[in-house]
């Protein structure tokens, strides 16, 4: 996941959400394979890969844009969930 992040251009804002969205995806997908191929130890290890690739890939977006979603919001004084534009004002995803 981080060589595709390199390519898109660094970690840039974009980069780094196309990269959320690429392995969310792709965890998505294979847990739905799963679902009716629960002995394939291949597709196992590929979910096992792409949940961590999609937990970097979060975290990287988070450590520098702040959480995606309000229950990551790790704000202990002041609610900052809603400082943000809204993504109907070009802000989020």
């Amino acid at each position: 996941m981080n060589g595709s992040m390199n390519r898109m251009g660094g970690t840039s804002k974009d980069a780094l959400l196309m990269a959320v969205n690429q392995a969310g995806f792709a965890v998505t997908e294979a847990n739905l394979y799963l679902d009716t191929h629960p002995c394939d130890s291949q597709a196992i290890a590929y979910l096992k890969q792409m949940s961590q690739a999609y937990a970097d890939a979060r975290n990287a977006y988070e450590a520098q844009y702040g959480p995606l979603r309000a229950e990551n919001a790790r704000d202990t004084v002041y609610w900052s969930w809603t400082d943000d534009p809204w993504p109907w004002e070009g802000g989020g995803y």
